[in-house]
């Protein structure tokens, strides 16, 4: 360990420790599971390693992946230009966390372009140093399962940055992959895949040479292994109804059918590759009519504002009555469990205008970061202030931080179970002939696609 601290790629104190604090908060209230997958996979601590991924949901991508590395580790990340100009502080904040800068074209305008060499310069430094270095080369995040187009700009600082030290250490890419259950849920699953590393250096020789040929090179192989690992579902044409297929009750059946738990996401990912394949291998005629089918139930089930999973449910009317009254006698507690939870639930709403793949970003980041600190010492000041309750009001907090947000979100969840219960009981005949016309297709599914 003391060797280890002598070495930059070992976070400071201040930074394991607010490590820690994110850590909690994802991997306990933001998602209810977080599978990382062959993680041994990853280079050993001071080892110049680039990771390399697929680019899903915003800000969530780079936080849960450098979350799987070692605590002690101080991984660096490629991230927008744009957001190092909010504030001097906010800048300052953000490279104390490691994220570096880079500037694109039709974000940042042409001018801004000439600053990318210093984050290059300053990236390859960290990772012969021994850090991670976390690249997205897709550029943007995608707003659907499928892989966008690659930049070449990770295998150029790659190489630039062998080159730059006279080749004389091997840098590593290691090919990741990024799968969320639910991109705009919350307690839901979310899976990192880590490949295979690949060794540059037995490309050097042909970088000096040939140095666009060998990043063609390493790029195929990076691209390939990612593939390989995420939900690459390329027909864009009929893409809604193959998600609704997916995450429908055939989704599951298709599964289990497969000998794998629909409910376990690693096993759920390995389904749905299988059932897009096997879509894929449908002739025109087939797919035309399935595609149909499956689009009109995706639309009356939207109509009447029900998800596929509520169709078999068959709620009583005492069932409904129970529910409804167990809400009353908890609806005090409910109440008290809204602060300040209701506004870090929905404090995602005004920038869903803009791009609604970055809702959890911002349900995660700004209460992590700024609210949950803010209620913790805000609360205390008026209990003591107000009240003289220093000391208890610490405690309560202390206690209550945790428990309440998940209180909160799973009643909420109650209540809208129940109004579904209303909605399907108050439509019975619709949903009972709904019913036998998504029994019927799953039926002619199944066939087709054994």
């Amino acid at each position: 360990m003391n060797d280890m601290k002598q070495n930059n790629y070992f976070g400071s104190l201040g930074y394991r420790c607010y490590k820690r604090y994110v850590r909690f908060w994802n991997e306990h209230l933001m998602f209810r599971r977080v599978h990382y997958l062959n993680r041994d996979n990853i280079p050993a601590l001071g080892e110049p390693c680039m990771i390399v991924s697929n680019h899903q949901n915003c800000a969530n991508d780079p936080l849960v992946l450098l979350l799987g590395l070692e605590n002690e580790s101080h991984p660096y990340v490629i991230a927008r230009g744009n957001v190092f100009s909010w504030h001097p502080v906010i800048t300052k904040f953000f490279l104390w966390l490691g994220m570096l800068p880079a500037y694109r074209l039709d974000f940042d305008g042409a001018e801004s372009l000439s600053k990318n060499a210093e984050t290059i310069r300053i990236s390859g430094g960290k990772m012969l140093e021994g850090n991670r270095l976390i690249m997205y080369p897709e550029g943007g995040h995608q707003n659907r399962h499928w892989l966008g187009n690659f930049s070449f700009g990770y295998t150029r600082m790659a190489f630039e940055t062998a080159e730059s030290d006279n080749f004389s250490h091997d840098i590593k890419i290691l090919p990741c992959a990024h799968h969320y259950e639910d991109y705009f849920g919350v307690r839901t699953d979310v899976m990192i895949t880590f490949g295979t590393p690949i060794s540059l250096e037995p490309y050097y020789e042909l970088y000096r040479t040939k140095p666009r040929t060998a990043q063609r090179e390493v790029n195929k192989l990076v691209r390939e292994q990612i593939e390989s690992m995420m939900l690459d579902i390329r027909d864009t044409e009929h893409y809604e109804s193959i998600d609704f297929l997916r995450n429908s009750a055939f989704g599951y059946d298709f599964a289990q059918y497969l000998g794998l738990d629909g409910r376990h996401l690693p096993d759920k990912l390995r389904a749905d590759k299988e059932l897009v394949n096997r879509i894929a291998a449908l002739t025109d005629d087939e797919k035309n009519v399935a595609f149909k089918e499956i689009e009109d139930l995706r639309l009356q089930e939207e109509q009447i504002g029900l998800h596929d999973s509520d169709i078999d449910r068959l709620p009583s009317i005492a069932g409904i009555c129970f529910e409804v009254f167990s809400h009353l006698l908890l609806l005090p507690l409910w109440i008290i469990s809204l602060y300040p939870n209701i506004l870090h639930y929905n404090i995602h709403r005004p920038f869903m205008r803009t791009d609604a793949m970055f809702t959890n970003s911002w349900r995660f980041i700004i209460p992590v970061v700024v609210g949950i600190p803010f209620f913790f010492i805000f609360t205390i000041l008026v209990g003591g202030l107000c009240f003289g309750l220093w000391w208890q009001t610490a405690l309560f907090i202390a206690i209550a931080t945790y428990p309440m947000p998940l209180f909160a979100l799973w009643q909420w969840k109650r209540i809208k179970r129940t109004i579904t219960d209303i909605r399907l009981n108050s439509c019975q005949r619709t949903v009972a002939a709904l019913r036998l016309k998504r029994k019927e297709l799953f039926r002619k599914l199944k066939d087709l696609l054994k």
